[in-house]
């Protein structure tokens, strides 16, 4: 046996402790690694890939390895024993710290002993991995959840039964770049007393720097909506829906309902609707090295449903997207180079949809007018795109729900 898997893991540990203590490990010893190295500016797949002159996929799954706020978040991202090889190979030939990438290596061979002994087989470790996350008692983690939404409600005076949103990206008319479609609503939205505050979160475009990209054209999806205006549409909404006027906060400005004396006498639901031209490369660039769309949660709700339909033509064959949920509250999530490090222990319901429709959606009902409003925009049928639902009940605020998804090489 390897002496990591001695030091790491011991005959009378539990599958879940030993699983674990490999995987630490690995993920911790692969980030000095990292670090060690002057060629790698940073722990993004780009600078990973640039740095030691490795492919983007390999950079990829290194890059998720080496970023993994708990030890099973980027099982499924291991490397193969040949792709192993080539990275850390690389990262002797560019002067990292030979003594970290020995370490590294006995971490990964630990790892791959300790499957063959307990697990028989790499696809046979996720799934077990998989019973460990799926074994927690969810039905305590979900109750604080809800009690979570109930004490948020009552302190912030606010409360939705559903936040829901519908991106849909697609390549654009600019060769290159993709433009993408955005639906967002509230719904079963309801102030619970006088003098609350509600804004209407603004689509915000960040590179990979956490710097918001100010050059993408938005388009509202219905006429008559005047410069400066909330994009609301109309037969989307229920209920008496306020007023949204844009008023000015430091360099950036917001749209915000007049504040009442009063709570609001019945729920009402408000959806937006808006193009987004140019928001990104269609593949890796300096700054964009995936797709990485970001759905903040800052109202307390029963449920938030984030649907993302993909053009085919913005995937390779055989990737699947990574979801989870990371914390908001220190501000910490802003770039995409931090939000696995604050990963939450929450667990998504991530599903491809099945046929030829968008399911409905709780408290919301059909979402078929949302969908063929953006299919008219994207100029595509749905059988053009890779559909994709995620859901959690009781979000907690302030968190944001990440879809991210490999792009192809530049």
């Amino acid at each position: 046996m390897h002496d990591t898997v001695e030091k790491n893991v011991s005959n009378d540990q539990s599958f879940p402790v030993a699983a674990a203590a490999v995987m630490s490990a690995l993920t911790s010893t692969l980030e000095l690694v990292f670090k060690s190295c002057d060629s790698i500016d940073g722990m993004r797949p780009i600078d990973i890939s640039r740095g030691l002159g490795v492919d983007m996929k390999l950079a990829w799954k290194a890059s998720h390895l080496a970023n993994a706020a708990q030890p099973f978040d980027a099982v499924r991202h291991l490397p193969g024993v040949a792709g192993m090889r080539i990275l850390l190979d690389a990262a002797t030939h560019h002067d990292c710290d030979v003594r970290l990438v020995n370490r590294a290596m006995e971490a990964y061979k630990a790892v791959q002993t300790f499957i063959s002994r307990k697990c028989g087989s790499r696809r046979a470790f996720e799934s077990m991995v998989a019973g460990i996350e799926g074994a927690r008692d969810q039905r305590l983690e979900h109750e604080h959840r809800r009690l979570l939404f109930d004490g948020a409600s009552s302190v912030w005076g606010l409360r939705a039964e559903t936040l829901y949103r519908l991106d849909v990206l697609f390549p654009s008319s600019i060769d290159g770049l993709l433009d993408c479609v955005t639906l967002r609503t509230m719904g079963g939205l309801r102030r619970l007393r006088g003098g609350v505050p509600l804004v209407f979160l603004r689509p915000r475009i960040i590179d990979d720097r956490g710097v918001e990209v100010r050059t993408v054209v938005d388009e509202p999806l219905v006429e008559g909506v005047g410069a400066g205006e909330l994009p609301i549409m109309r037969e989307l909404c229920r209920g008496e829906v306020p007023d949204f006027p844009r008023r000015k906060v430091g360099d950036s400005w917001i749209f915000e309902a007049e504040t009442q004396e009063v709570a609001d006498e019945a729920p009402f639901t408000v959806s937006t609707g808006e193009v987004l031209r140019a928001v990104q490369p269609t593949t890796v660039a300096e700054n964009s090295h995936g797709i990485f769309q970001l759905m903040r949660l800052r109202i307390p709700a029963e449920v938030a449903v984030f649907d993302v339909l993909l053009h085919q033509d913005l995937l390779e064959q055989g990737v699947e997207p990574d979801t989870f949920v990371c914390s908001d509250l220190h501000g910490s999530g802003q770039g995409v180079n931090d939000i696995r490090r604050v990963q939450l222990p929450i667990p998504t319901r991530c599903n491809r949809m099945p046929g030829e429709a968008v399911p409905k959606v709780q408290g919301l009902g059909s979402m078929d007018g949302h969908v063929s409003r953006a299919l008219e925009t994207a100029g595509s049928d749905l059988s053009c795109f890779q559909r994709f639902r995620i859901e959690l009940d009781f979000p907690p605020i302030s968190s944001t729900m990440v879809f991210e998804c490999q792009q192809p090489p530049g």
